[in-house]
Parts: structure tokens; C-alpha cells; sequence
């Protein structure tokens, strides 16, 4: 409801807007830009010399809604190429690809701002976005446009589906004309449907100066939208639980400041997507800045919003502003996402973390300039007034938010590869985490207590993957057995950009031009085979050597296979295998051995499989796979079938791609999946890890090592380019690490984290008689000497350690007592305290896990294996020793995937 109603207060108000306008006509001192004006780090502007509390300040506001015009301006088309603008590849396209905009006029109040086609997901570091602005006959400098790949809808959701990924909207104020350029470098190709948005926020017909209006529709309007929406009387229930708890939080929440409505600064309803409103949770808050102008007037601001909104929504495929606040830097804060300000809106601001959070951005760019003090208190007042809707204590440092622990209040970056909110705004936290902690309400913890999800952590040496903590059967040793974030590997790099689908075949050798670097050998369908020299990383060069093998064909690189020095080939010319031994003038040697290799799919130079230091042969038929073990003179054995089933398998190639020094196989299988098989040096591999990759459209797949790490690299054709898929040196599990000390008498281990906070993580054992002790870590997997912590832990069932779940940043235990109830021991940092019963009864853990657990002996949850998701659970089946890992996703586990071999020990955490 507009508060201005009598007709004596709208004759006031007639007189103000005409100030307004006279204002208005005058030329303004400050105009926004890209350039920084009257503002330096260090300086606390609240603007126009007007600093006051958001509480009493009024705005400039639109009579209506405002339509904001977006004109799209292609860049490259949706199938590449540069759709007809100014632009150019460099260096035959290897080195960099760069388009530039034709000067595109812009009028009034404008923003800017890049997108480019869904699923094209670029690092911030992989693409360079730049723009300059024209006034008359002067063209600015290139600026750079911001861009965090860390700003979106979360991955999976509904919103996500029409997601482009782009730049922050920048504001370029009143000049001429505007062009942007877009380059990427490292062989990337520019991302498909390239666009140039220009945004017009649209003019008010008409204005009045305003204080925060009461936010237009009550509770129950928004929760019936909200039930429409999502359809069905189970989700209308969820609205209903929602509507009770904010109902019965506020008997002890904080005074909520005054907060401009969304019909304030001339939203129109009609452009957002209404069927994508969403409701999740409230643990935490994320400070941001929109990375734009800093000089903006106080009347500006409502236009400002609209553009961040109209971007958001037209150019970016968001169904709304993702923010749900905005606050300027006058103090004055703005509602931003629709939904209620005072419900927990899914917003699209932090990526990962929106169903759990909330966001307000800060109009301007902090990198460059200091928050305001109105500014930072506003922050100070939204979060604590929001937190204490969702009783979360502002002063909190450990907070569940999504898959990780954060503080209440947080900067983007904390949670994301990101710059944002700036590096004044965000060295201002802890001033932000002060005003909103004076404005709390007193909170009492309740009793019975409730309790987070478990959030383990099972760091007990220097890598930042969990450990398992064991105890050898033998002798009661204990040890730390690393994990190492499960085979896999990176994205596809691109390094040969056109031309090669002509290609039947590559191959990396060790050196076949005397450089020391491995080469890369070309085969194509006319029998041509190319020796193209290695620049050891990962790319190569012109071609140095050609053979003409017409009627050859699994052309294989094998290294060395006759002890002269040189490597060699191998390949088949009418059913026998042809050993191609490389001679000292830089050529090779034709030998025909053995017959019977017509029906072979593939020959794969192994290396030395079986240990006995000669290279050796894989062959792959239909249906099996044979090894054919080298004597060293460029001959070879029979072939043996090598054990397991392959007919699945239309890939292998061979290297060693876990460190060990003995080669592995990484296999394909029909469903495009990459399979591990590392090898045992005796000529037999191990059961399949993975999956590590999916690489089904690629062509002539073989390894190397190219780029840094132990691992050997995949390299092969995709379409028409050469791509490398660097192997992220990650495994399953690594070599045993001697703890230290002996774990006899335990009946109970637990990987509990960092009990005495001296920030390494450490490990409880429960003896026998019911003592607990603490097992200190020293962060190298080695443990101190067992210091007694308390007695009468025998009576406790289930005992296990969950992390932090009380909230104060020390790691907890739960358990059952004996006739009791589920209880939390929380910690104290230097032991627990007195058991208190946990709300409900039952600890939160994610569903998902067999119904049926018998067949392990072993279950227990960890930190995320590969640091993304949520709680992955470890089992060993009770049968043969060997150990699965049930990865945490959104909703429930994954499938099981094999981590390997653990018998021989029977305690474990």
C-alpha cells in the first residue's frame, strides 16, 4: 500500500517531485561509468554527503512497473563461427581465438553484460572478456567485464536447465556507443552463442519519493502462489510446516529493518518464470557486490536493480533477480528475488549453497572502492534480523550449509573460486558479523537439543582427502590408510583445433626423434603414417618423418623392444603381426612374425606388464584379451588369455597412470565409461575402479604422460580436433602410513577430527572396560602416544563420531546409553561434555543406503571422498575384505564403487 493517501500529504508530495525534477535538470556532477570517480580504497562514502540510517531514509521510486528491453547482439553463432562480426583466429587458431563487436550504440542509462550458449561452462581463467565505451570522438580504455563462473542457479535444478553462463551486468552511463571483445587463449575455441546483451531498465512515467513501503501480499498470499505453483496437497503441507515455524520463530527474532519493496523499484511481475519459486532452508548468509558502477545517485538505484533483474532474467535464463536483497551505498535495502522477504527463497547467487542460504548484494564494485558504514550496518540488521528467523546465531562459525561447514555470515568466496564480494566489502565480515550479532535476539538452547547433520572429518595426514584409521589384525598395529580423491580425469583440452576427423588412428611413443620427448605417430586411411615431434606438453609439432604402410593397420608404439636404445612400432599386414624396429638413420626395420592376428580389434604396446623388465604386447579380440610377453630381442611369446570378461570392453590402452611405476589399463566400455585396472606387476590387473571419465564420442584413445602429475594423460579425437584429458593424478587408496601406536584392547576406533583443536586431526579408541582415550594426530598420519579422557563409555552403544554437529566448531560424538535415548557428547576441546538428548531421537543422515547392510562388517560415514557432495559412507564386505564407497548426492548415494582390497584388518574408522 502507498503511504502517501490524504490528499494534503499528496499536495506535499507534488511539491517534492517538483524539487525533484528541478534537481533532475541540472546537470549532473557525477555520471556513472566505467571509471572509478571521487572514490579511493580507505574512503567510507555513503554518497552525496547524506550518510543516514537505512531506517530513515526515503527513495525516488517508480508509480508503476517499469519494462526493461534487452537487445541480444550475436557475437559467434549457436554452431560457432563469428556470425558475421569483426573478428579473428590467431596463430592458425592454436593460440588464440578473439571476436570483437561492431561499436553498438547505447542511450541513457545503460548495461552491458555477455552471455553464451548452456552447457559451454568455461573457468573464469579460460576466457577474457573486455569493454570500451565511446564519447564522440574518444574511445576509453579496454576494461575488463567481470566474470564468476561461481554465480548461478545450483547445478540439477529446474533453473539451471536454461542457465546461460555470462558476465556481471556493468553499467557504461550515459555515452555514444559501446564494443566488447571476447578472446580465449590455450587452444580453446570460443563457447557457441556468444552474445552481446544491452540493457535498457526502461523510464517511470512517473515517481514519488517514498520510505519503505509494507511488502506487497501477507504470508498466506505468498504460500498460496506457492501452492499453485507446486501443485498437490503434500507440497501445500511443506508450505504449511514452513509458515508454522516462521510463526513460532518469531517470539525471538531481531527487529526487521525497513526494506524497500520490489514494486518500489518498478519490478515487472511479468517477465520472471512464476512456476520456478522456490522454498528451501536457512543455515547462512552469503555478502556480495554486483560488480558494477560506484557513483550512481540515490534516484538511480531502482534502475540499476532493474537491469541486474532484466539481464538476470532475459540474457542469463534465470527465472528471476538471483539475489534476495540488494542493499546501495546510501544503507537503503531493496527486496530482490520474489517469494517473501521473510521465507526461504531459493535464490540463484551462490552457487552449490542457494537451497540452504541466503544472499545480499552490494551495488557497486568493492574490489575498487570502501563499503559505506550505512552499508555495512544495513548488512549488519538484514542478517540478523533473516538468521533469526531460521534461529541461527549470527556469531556462529560453524554453520551446515549444504555439503560443507561455514560461518553464519560469509563472503561469496568463502564458498566458491570467486573475488566476489570484493576485497574491501570482505575484509569487512567480521565488522558486518559485529553489527548483526549486536542486533541478535538472546537465544536459549533448548532442551532437548537439535542437532546437524553429521560432517565428519577424517583428515589425519597432509592431503585434504579423509582417512581411514585401522587396525591390523596380526598384531594390533594401528594404521592410516589415505584416500586420494578416486581416480579420474579433467575436461578436454584442445590441442589440434581442425582437420583431424581425416585421421584413422594416433598414438603417442616414446621418442622417436632423438629429443628425449615423446612423439606422436598419425596413421591415416590411406596407410600414411606421420611422426609428429613432442614439445613435452602436451602438444605437438610439424611432422618430421613419414612412412608410407599402405595395407598395415593397428599401428602401436611399444618403446623399446629389442634393447638397442631405439623405440619401435608394431602393427599387422595380412593377419601377421609386423615388428617395425627403429634403425640409426631414423628409420625402420620391417620384421613379419607371428600369424593369426586377423580377427584382432586392437594391439597395445603394454610396457613391461609381468616385471621381468622386457616390453611386452596386449591383444584385444571380440570377446578377450591376451597378453604376449616380450623376450627382448623384438620377438614375442604366445599369446595367454588374460583373466576376466571383456567383451564389453571396445578400448584399452595401457601406462602406468597411478604412480606406482607398473603400467595399469584404463578400459572403455559400451557405455562410453573409463575404467581403471591398475596393474600388479605380474602380469594379472585388478578389479575395475571408476567410473573415471566418460569419453564415448572419442576416437583412437591412447596415453602418455603429457602434463604434470605421476599419472600417465588420455589423448584422442573428438569431432574434428585433438583433445588431451589430463589424468588429475587422484586414486582410491593409497599405501598404509604406520600410526605409531597399537590399538589392542580397543573395541571401538573413531576418525574424529580435530578434538583438541591444534588443527590436526586425531583419533578415539574405546577399550574394552569403557575408557576412552585420545590418540592425538601430528597431521603426517602418525599419532601420539593415548591420553585418558574419561570412563564409563562402555554403556554406550553406536557410539560414533559425526563432526560438529552442535554448532561451536569442535567435533561431537552420539550414542545410545543404556535405557536412554540418542545422545550428543558435545566437544569441549579438551574432552566432551555431559551428555544432552537429541531432538527427535534420531541422528539426520542422508537416505539411500541398502535397506540391508548385514553382508558388511564395516559402515561408516566420511567427509566427501572427492571434496564435492555430501556424506559418502565406506563399507567392506564381511566376505572377501574388499571396500565400497557410497557416494553422497543431493538426495540419497550413489551406486556403490570399489575402493579395493582391506582384509587383514578388524577394527576400522
Amino acid at each position: 500500500m502507498r503511504p502517501l493517501q490524504t490528499r494534503l500529504v499528496t499536495l506535499c508530495q507534488q511539491v517534492l517531485a517538483l524539487g525533484v525534477v528541478l534537481v533532475v535538470l541540472t546537470p549532473a556532477s557525477g555520471v556513472v561509468s566505467l571509471d572509478i570517480v571521487g572514490e579511493h580504497p580507505g574512503q567510507q562514502s555513503s554518497g552525496a554527503g547524506r550518510p543516514a540510517p537505512a531506517e530513515l531514509m526515503s527513495a525516488t521510486v517508480p508509480l508503476k512497473a517499469v519494462t526493461p528491453t534487452v537487445t541480444e547482439v550475436p557475437l559467434t553463432g549457436a554452431g560457432g563461427g563469428f556470425a558475421g562480426l569483426t573478428g579473428r583466429t590467431v596463430a592458425g587458431g592454436a593460440t588464440e581465438a578473439r571476436v570483437v563487436s561492431k561499436p553498438q550504440a547505447v542511450t541513457g542509462f545503460s548495461a552491458i553484460g555477455v552471455t553464451w550458449q548452456h552447457g559451454e561452462d568455461l573457468e573464469e581463467d579460460q576466457i577474457t572478456l573486455r569493454v570500451r565505451t565511446r564519447e564522440g570522438d574518444e574511445w576509453s580504455a579496454w576494461e575488463d567485464l567481470e566474470y564468476h563462473d561461481e554465480h548461478g542457479p545450483d547445478p540439477g535444478s529446474a533453473e539451471d536447465a536454461t542457465a546461460r553462463p555470462g558476465t556481471e551486468p556493468t553499467f557504461v552511463g550515459e555515452v555514444d556507443d559501446v564494443q566488447v571483445e571476447a578472446r580465449t587463449a590455450g587452444g580453446a575455441t570460443l563457447p557457441d552463442d556468444l552474445s552481446l546483451a544491452l540493457v535498457d531498465p526502461g523510464s517511470a512515467a512517473g515517481s514519488e519519493t517514498e520510505a519503505p513501503a509494507d511488502q506487497p501480499g501477507s504470508a498466506e498470499e505468498q504460500y498460496a502462489e506457492q501452492g499453485s505453483l507446486m501443485g498437490g496437497s503434500e507440497d501445500r503441507s511443506d508450505g504449511l510446516s514452513l509458515r508454522a515455524a516462521t510463526t513460532n520463530a518469531k517470539a525471538k527474532t531481531a527487529a526487521q529493518p525497513t526494506i524497500f519493496s520490489r514494486a518500489q523499484w518498478g519490478a515487472d511481475e511479468s517477465i520472471r518464470n512464476k512456476g520456478s519459486l522456490r522454498y528451501g532452508t536457512i543455515n547462512g548468509g552469503f555478502v556480495h557486490h554486483t560488480v558494477n558502477a560506484n557513483d550512481y545517485t540515490e534516484d538511480q538505484v531502482p534502475a540499476i536493480i532493474r537491469s541486474i533483474y532484466a539481464y538476470h532474467v532475459k540474457s542469463r535464463g534465470w527465472s528471476d533477480i538471483g539475489y534476495n536483497f540488494l542493499v546501495d551505498r546510501f544503507g537503503r535495502i531493496w527486496e530482490g528475488r520474489y517469494g517473501g522477504i521473510d521465507k526461504p527463497v531459493v535464490g540463484a547467487h551462490t552457487l552449490n549453497y542457494n537451497q540452504y542460504s541466503f544472499a545480499m548484494s552490494a551495488i557497486g564494485n568493492y574490489d575498487v572502492v570502501q563499503p559505506s558504514d550505512a552499508m555495512l550496518r544495513a548488512y549488519g540488521q538484514l542478517f540478523a534480523w533473516k538468521l533469526s528467523l531460521s534461529g541461527v546465531d549470527p556469531a556462529s562459525m560453524s554453520q551446515k550449509i549444504g555439503s560443507k561447514t561455514f560461518a553464519a555470515i560469509n563472503g561469496h568466496r568463502d564458498a566458491g573460486s570467486t573475488a566476489c564480494p570484493g576485497k574491501y566489502l570482505y575484509a569487512q565480515i567480521p565488522l558486518i558479523r559485529t553489527y548483526a550479532s549486536q542486533a541478535a535476539p538472546v537465544v536459549t538452547t533448548p532442551t532437548p537439543v537439535a542437532i546437524s547433520a553429521p560432517d565428519p572429518q577424517n583428515n589425519l595426514d597432509a592431503s585434504p582427502y579423509p582417512d581411514l584409521v585401522v587396525r591390523r589384525a596380526s598384531d594390533g598395529r594401528g594404521l592410516v590408510i589415505p584416500t586420494g580423491g578416486l581416480t579420474s580425469f579433467q575436461k578436454r583440452t584442445v590441442v589440434g583445433q581442425k582437420g583431424w576427423d581425416k585421421t584413422a588412428d594416433v598414438l603417442v611413443s616414446p621418442d622417436l626423434t632423438g629429443d628425449g620427448v615423446a612423439d606422436l605417430v598419425t596413421v591415416d586411411r590411406a596407410g600414411v603414417v606421420r611422426i609428429r615431434e613432442g614439445r613435452g606438453n602436451g602438444k605437438f609439432g610439424k611432422t618430421v618423418r613419414k612412412l608410407k604402410l599402405r595395407g598395415y593397420s593397428l599401428v602401436t608404439a611399444v618403446g623399446d623392444i629389442n634393447g638397442d636404445g631405439r623405440n619401435d612400432l608394431v602393427a599387422r599386414f595380412k593377419g601377421r603381426l609386423v615388428v617395425l624396429t627403429g634403425t640409426g638413420k631414423g628409420g625402420f626395420a620391417r620384421k613379419v612374425t607371428r600369424k593369426g592376428y586377423g580377427d584382432h580389434k586392437q594391439i597395445i604396446g603394454a610396457g613391461d606388464v609381468n616385471g621381468d623388465g622386457r616390453a611386452d604386447l596386449l591383444l584385444r579380440t571380440k570377446n578377450r584379451l591376451y597378453l604376449q610377453t616380450g623376450y627382448g630381442t623384438g620377438r614375442f611369446a604366445a599369446p595367454r588369455r588374460v583373466a576376466g570378461s571383456w567383451s564389453k570392453v571396445n578400448r584399452v590402452v595401457a601406462a602406468d597412470f597411478n604412480g606406482d611405476g607398473r603400467p595399469d589399463l584404463v578400459v572403455r566400455n559400451s557405455s562410453g565409461n573409463m575404467l581403471l585396472m591398475p596393474g600388479n606387476g605380474d602380469g594379472t590387473f585388478g578389479a575395475a575402479r571408476g567410473p573415471a571419465s566418460n569419453l564415448k564420442t572419442m576416437r583412437g584413445i591412447t596415453a602418455a604422460n603429457l602434463v604434470d602429475g605421476p599419472g600417465a594423460d588420455l589423448i584422442g579425437i573428438a569431432g574434428k580436433q585433438l583433445v588431451v584429458v589430463a589424468n588429475r593424478d587422484t586414486y582410491e587408496l593409497g599405501a598404509p602410513v604406520d600410526t605409531g601406536v597399537s590399538f589392542a584392547g580397543m573395541d571401538v576406533l573413531l576418525n574424529a577430527g580435530d578434538v583438541n583443536r591444534d588443527g590436526f586431526g586425531d583419533v578415539l579408541g574405546r577399550n574394552t572396560a569403557g575408557q576412552l582415550f585420545l590418540y592425538a594426530g601430528r597431521g603426517d598420519g602418525t599419532l601420539a602416544q593415548p591420553t585418558l579422557l574419561g570412563d564409563g563409555w562402555g554403556v554406550v552403544s553406536g557410539l560414533t563420531a559425526v563432526g560438529d554437529v552442535t554448532g561451536d566448531g569442535i567435533p561431537d560424538l552420539v550414542g545410545t546409553p543404556t535405557g536412554g535415548s540418542l545422545s550428543v557428547w558435545t566437544g569441549t576441546g579438551a574432552g566432551f561434555a555431559a551428555p544432552a538428548v537429541v531432538k527427535g531421537g534420531k541422528l539426520p543422515t542422508p537416505a539411500g543406503l541398502p535397506s540391508d547392510l548385514s553382508a558388511f562388517d564395516w559402515v561408516f560415514g566420511v567427509q566427501p571422498m572427492t571434496l564435492k557432495g555430501t556424506l559418502d559412507y565406506i563399507v567392506r564386505d564381511r566376505a572377501t575384505g574388499t571396500a565400497y564407497v557410497f557416494s553422497g548426492r543431493r538426495s540419497g548415494v550413489s551406486s556403490p564403487r570399489l575402493l579395493g582390497g582391506l582384509e587383514g584388518y578388524d577394527l576400522a574408522g
